[in-house]
């Protein structure tokens, strides 16, 4: 990187030698680049040769020797566009191809475009980086409040924006080296499976009506360990085990991954697969995307989010009225004063269960449920039956946050701020 950057210098200051190393080293990602938008070898050679041209001439115009091959692929595609675009003689500024993920320090904010081309890189992150993505990059969060939140000085939290930063830009120049497409960088999952993880997690925001039931609803459950739940299944051992039961939406309606996995439904099924009892009373919350393929509509989604509540004790300290109590409690500080009843439902997976209704305008709205679950399921988890008793609760939080907000279009959330 300090051998690029002062190549770039010395090609400022108008070295041509150095101007020439600079197309050597670039070459094969101002191709690929080009190629992605034209799906032509010619025309990406030209495009390539046109760019390198334009980016001599405005050399000038780089600031930041450090950033001259987000800024040459930035040209590249203005070029290739502008190429692919000729026939309707529809051009294009150099300003115009700002949809694409440069990944510039002075970006603010992604665009739902940048994110689709984003999608399959935005799959290496940890979890960390991706909150710290989602974040500034939708949640608009500033450097100080990042800053404040993680608490770390400002410097550090541009360091690591940074790191993450590098790390997906390396993702998408080794898939263009390889010649792959924005829509095909990862084959081995489906387009469409990919664009869905891609979505922010609304749960890390706050500020969002999905963010904010989230945080108010924990508060209801001091003392429960937060866990965090894979998002890919494996749906085969699931339904040839016991944890059949726990399969209760028809085959049409699950997001496959491949012949064998499929992006978790809900969160009860992940949680079953993850944890065992090791002799401790268990007491979890996890939070997060959830998926399911169906019509969308103002009333449903196919990436959605909720909450689960989890626990696991001795029959002497836990009982279905116990926590109905605690559910209770959880809806009236999200939704306080509302009208809610509670109407007896079945899940395989459980002995006894509840759906709980919330009256929204004349109109009853199932927004969550819960239940004990059977002996086969504690079994499953490493309990004794004969001791301990297992309880599960699963909140819809763009549900609650419909209701609580008056929003009247779920599709309309995840852009949404509240005070």
């Amino acid at each position: 990187m300090e051998e690029l950057r002062a190549l770039v210098q010395r090609a400022q200051a108008g070295d041509l030698e150095a101007f020439g190393r600079l197309v050597a080293a670039t070459h094969r990602m101002t191709y690929a680049v080009a190629k992605g938008v034209l799906r032509d070898q010619g025309q990406a050679e030209d495009a390539a040769q046109d760019a390198y041209l334009r980016a001599f001439r405005r050399l000038s115009d780089l600031e930041q020797p450090g950033g001259f091959i987000p800024w040459l692929r930035r040209i590249v595609i203005s070029v290739a566009l502008n190429m692919r675009r000729a026939r309707r003689a529809t051009w294009l500024q150099l300003d115009d191809a700002g949809e694409v993920p440069v990944l510039d320090e002075a970006e603010r904010s992604w665009s739902d475009e940048q994110r689709r081309r984003l999608a399959a890189a935005l799959l290496v992150l940890s979890v960390e980086e991706r909150r710290l993505c989602d974040r500034r990059y939708h949640g608009q969060w500033s450097i100080g409040r990042l800053a404040a939140d993680m608490r770390l000085d400002e410097v550090a939290v541009r360091k690591r924006l940074q790191r993450v930063r590098d790390k997906l830009r390396k993702e998408i120049e080794v898939s263009e080296q390889r010649g792959i497409g924005a829509d095909e960088i990862r084959r081995d999952l489906p387009e469409r499976v990919i664009e869905l993880l891609s979505r922010p997690k609304l749960t890390d925001l706050p500020e969002n009506p999905v963010g904010r039931m989230a945080e108010t609803i924990r508060s209801a459950f001091p003392g429960y360990a937060d866990i965090e739940l894979p998002e890919f299944v494996d749906f085969d051992a699931a339904r040839s085990s016991v944890l059949a039961d726990a399969v209760y939406i028809e085959p049409e309606e699950l997001q496959r991954v491949d012949d064998r996995h499929i992006l978790r439904y809900d969160l009860t099924l992940p949680l079953f697969l993850k944890v065992r009892y090791a002799g401790a009373p268990l007491r979890l919350w996890s939070m997060g995307k959830t998926y399911r393929a169906g019509k969308i509509d103002a009333q449903h989604l196919e990436a959605f989010h909720q909450a689960e509540v989890f626990a696991l004790d001795d029959r002497s300290r836990l009982d279905a009225w116990q926590i109905t109590a605690q559910v209770l409690r959880s809806v009236n500080t999200a939704l306080p004063g509302r009208t809610v009843k509670i109407v007896p439902t079945k899940y395989a997976m459980c002995a006894e269960s509840w759906e709980l209704e919330v009256e929204d305008d004349g109109r009853w709205s199932e927004i969550m449920a819960w239940g004990v679950y059977t002996d086969r399921i504690v079994q499953h988890l490493g309990g004794d039956p004969a001791v301990h008793t297992a309880v599960g609760i699963g909140y819809g939080l763009e549900r609650f946050a419909m209701v609580r907000y008056g929003i009247d279009d779920i599709r309309k959330v995840d852009v949404m701020r509240v005070a």
